[in-house]
């Protein structure tokens, strides 16, 4: 497989700052590393980014990035803030929980594209 080919397959995948350290890793990489890029399973930050927006307060974000403890805080930090709703500390719970959810937004966003880097890293 052409160098060309895997920049532009990988390109919106990983950080764009990125891309001239991964170009010289593919230059100095065997054709058989070249090859396993295409096969590897990348994960989408436009999907990341989704289910955000619909399902962030259930951390349903950081599960599918693989935080999974980060994912289960949020989960709980929901639930609590459910729970305790009627004694009015669930609003600050919950706005507290809001907060999370759009800084969330930003930083599975720019960590799956790190952590799609880092697989690509890992294999070159």
């Amino acid at each position: 497989m052409d160098i060309n080919t895997v920049l532009m397959m990988i390109s919106d995948k990983i950080p764009s700052n990125s891309l001239p350290l991964v170009q010289d890793k593919l230059k100095n990489a065997s054709e058989d590393k070249i090859n396993s890029l295409a096969i590897l399973p990348f994960k989408s930050h436009i999907i990341g980014l989704i289910l955000g927006l619909f399902l962030g307060a259930f951390g349903i974000d950081r599960f599918y990035k693989g935080d999974i403890g980060l994912g289960i805080a949020k989960l709980i930090t929901w639930l609590v803030g459910v729970v305790t709703i009627w004694i009015y500390i669930g609003g600050l719970i919950l706005f507290v929980l809001w907060i999370w959810c759009i800084v969330d937004w930003f930083l599975v966003w720019k960590g799956i594209k790190k952590d799609n880097l880092n697989k690509i890293l890992a294999v070159l």
